[in-house]
């Protein structure tokens, strides 16, 4: 069975619409190849196009580096001297306007410009200007924007930074934005199904911003000015073309950018943390890249692609978790749906037989998220008994025809297995299960030798010793 056939097994449109998300868009790079599915309540399917949310900057990035590969400027550029005054005079002010002409494109496409705004809420009625934005004037909706730090000093997430860029790559090209972006990249990686900016007038198959499954946010969506950080409207199978273009580009010298180039658009900054694991405009662990996006209200997204160990080797991942060529888009029309890509991802990552990751990169840094179950019948191996017994907090585990989980003096409550994958060290498997009912997860797992109990709940994680 192929694995999103499978994984519609996993994840119904039901579960989704519990949760809080009407629909969710998915395709898979395997091997260079993509498959594509739905899960909906509604009318969307694979070709609706969503809001990229801040996927929108590394799809930018990947313009940026496709510049510097024609020459048009190169990452130490130093942006002042490209804009006019009258954007630099939005973002300074007397204490502030020496740091200005420091600021370069690479400080700007890995958020280490020192420029604050973290994101954007886009606008219904009246659109401000992007020097409005900057400037922090009516009817902008968001404060100006300020250095926050000394540029280069810090990582600091910044959409006000990449809305900089975007005026810097118009005045550098000569053209309006989405222009640049359909000419640079869109066009040539044949994402047919992809707009930076204002949806096409005869465009019918998009998706309409939820706070949850069944209640829109009143508006069809948002529109926003801010296009390089958050404006990008897409599908999953155009942003894995986006993907695999810069995987082959990292393996041959005839990819889409330079190989050279492409390494350095995936390699880690000194400045970063692991959660974002920031190189230039992508996260980048030793395995993977990626972006994730959030345009609140109404789009979360997740996107992924693997890089095969060629940058950042024993950086915040298990090395080579993630095969070369392969990739992952989950796209949903909702405030909830974060939740959503994390399962399905967890839940691709446990059928491809791929190890347990902590992290993934670009902003999805959460290990306490509660996983799917796995499709009925799913065999429970035996191995689970060996945590057996009563453990800290008035949690029990017992054997009542199978695994189940009680607390304090409540019936227990059926436990089955996880669509998630656990991790195998020094010869020691856990086990991970979900309890049937509930937002709570148990992985049986280790503390050196010590069997340990790991409940996961709705607000984190705890770790249980036995009694």
């Amino acid at each position: 069975m192929a694995v999103l056939d499978e994984l519609l097994h996993i994840a119904s449109a039901e579960g989704l619409n519990a949760g809080g998300v009407p629909s969710a868009s998915i395709a898979l790079l395997e091997d260079g190849k993509i498959s594509a599915t739905m899960i909906t309540n509604g009318v969307e399917d694979t070709e609706t196009v969503y809001q990229a949310c801040s996927i929108s900057k590394a799809i930018t990035a990947l313009a940026v580096a496709k510049l510097v590969d024609d020459g048009r400027f190169s990452y130490g550029t130093l942006v002042a001297n490209h804009l006019p005054r009258s954007t630099t005079d939005c973002v300074v002010d007397p204490a502030t306007a020496h740091l200005m002409p420091h600021v370069t494109v690479r400080m700007l496409v890995s958020h280490t410009s020192g420029l604050s705004q973290h994101g954007f809420q886009g606008y219904i009625h009246d659109l401000p200007t992007a020097e409005d934005v900057l400037a922090g004037r009516p009817p902008s909706n968001t404060p100006k924007v300020r250095f926050n730090s000394i540029p280069g000093a810090q990582f600091s997430y910044s959409g006000g930074g990449f809305l900089v860029l975007q005026l810097f790559l118009e005045q550098v090209m000569g053209m309006p934005f989405p222009e640049i972006m359909q000419e640079v990249v869109l066009k040539p990686l044949g994402m047919l199904r992809s707009r930076y900016g204002a949806l096409a007038s005869d465009e019918r198959n998009y998706a309409k911003a939820h706070y949850t499954a069944y209640t829109a946010v009143g508006v069809e969506y948002y529109r926003l000015v801010e296009l390089a950080a958050a404006g990008l409207w897409t599908t999953p199978t155009d942003l894995l073309k986006a993907v695999a273009a810069i995987q082959q580009s990292l393996h041959t010298d005839t990819g889409f950018l330079r190989q050279e180039t492409a390494k350095l658009m995936l390699t880690r900054i000194p400045q970063t943390d692991e959660v974002y694991s920031m190189a230039l405009g992508w996260g980048a662990d030793s395995s993977v890249f990626g972006h994730a996006g959030s345009n609140d209200p109404g789009f979360t997204c997740y996107a992924f692609g693997s890089h095969g160990g060629v940058v950042n080797a024993g950086q915040g991942a298990d090395e080579l978790q993630v095969p070369p060529g392969n990739g992952m888009v989950v796209m949903t029309n909702s405030s909830n749906g974060d939740a959503a890509y994390q399962k399905m991802i967890s839940a691709v990552f446990y059928m491809k037989g791929w190890p347990r990751f902590r992290s993934l990169a670009g902003h999805y840094g959460r290990d306490d998220y509660v996983p799917y179950a796995a499709p009925g019948g799913t065999v429970v191996d035996d191995g689970w008994q060996g945590w057996l017994g009563v453990w800290k907090g008035g949690w029990q585990l017992v054997d009542d025809g199978g695994p189940k989980l009680v607390f304090d003096e409540f019936p227990p409550m059926a436990l089955r297995p996880a669509a998630a994958p656990t991790k195998i060290e020094g010869g020691l498997r856990e086990r991970l299960f979900v309890t049937h009912g509930l937002e709570t997860a148990a992985r049986l797992t280790w503390d050196g030798e010590q069997r340990v109990v790991e409940l996961l709940q709705c607000e984190g994680a705890r770790t249980l010793k036995r009694l």
